[in-house]
């Protein structure tokens, strides 16, 4: 009779955890998600090592972007957000848009913290192109926006249980001129591609968990490593290092 009730209530206890896992995942379905979602696009700095004060103390004008992430065919928010990414089903399916504001804004002072964490001394402008004309500074750095976009879409592992995984891209073009020359002095470009959790061909491994919430948490990352990798590339540092500057 005691066998016959601990048996009970084993069962009764693998009901209640079943049904609080079920009802978990029901609150991670797709269907409690919004068909717009604000997000927040934000630089965290020191993501990449190896470039932190190494340059010299040169003066830099960053110009204004431009473009911020306004490429290919995204599009704006009734508020004047840009689209930067979506949010699909397990078939692929839009479920949501994701959007974020004030984008140029972000990428323009990410570039100017990046260069004054790698040893340079910093400025603003609110221009976005660059002119040989009298400038108050050693180089002039112009830059756009080539890529920026984060999808995060329902993956399964191979237990077949649904979860997240979130892909974010992010690339910037750049050049930087010393004035008075027209030419640019160096340029190149910076891409990233993060993943949350690491990609695995579109299944989840167990052991794996998603690190940030949000997708625009993901596409910061991949940003903030696209514009503190282009102060990490070895030949602009050459250059920089071994240019004579003509301001006095």
């Amino acid at each position: 009779m005691a066998e016959r009730a601990g048996n009970i209530l084993r069962l009764l206890l693998i009901a209640i955890v079943v049904g609080v896992a079920c009802g978990c995942s029901t609150m991670n379905s797709t269907a409690d998600l919004e068909p717009a979602s604000n997000q927040t696009l934000e630089y965290y700095p020191g993501l990449v090592k190896g470039f932190e004060h190494i340059y010299p103390a040169r003066q830099i004008m960053v110009l204004a972007v431009g473009d911020g992430c306004a490429v290919g065919n995204q599009g704006q928010s009734s508020d004047g957000a840009q689209e930067i990414g979506v949010t699909v089903d397990s078939h692929g399916k839009v479920i949501q848009r994701l959007y974020a504001a004030n984008i140029a804004d972000t990428v323009q002072r990410a570039l100017a913290e990046a260069a004054k964490g790698a040893g340079m001394v910093s400025t603003l402008s609110g221009e976005t192109t660059y002119t040989a004309q009298a400038v108050a500074a050693d180089y002039v750095l112009q830059s756009k926006v080539v890529k920026c976009w984060v999808k995060k879409q329902r993956v399964v592992d191979s237990d077949k249980n649904a979860s997240w995984q979130t892909v974010a891209k992010f690339a910037i073009d750049a050049a930087i001129y010393k004035p008075p020359f027209h030419v640019p002095f160096w340029q190149g470009s910076s891409s990233e591609t993060y993943s949350d959790p690491p990609d695995n061909s579109g299944i989840m491994q167990e052991d794996q968990a998603s690190i940030y919430d949000e997708p625009g948490q993901v596409l910061s990352v991949a940003f903030t490593r696209s514009v503190e990798g282009i102060f990490k590339r070895s030949d602009l540092h050459s250059l920089i290092t071994q240019d004579r500057a003509l301001r006095h």
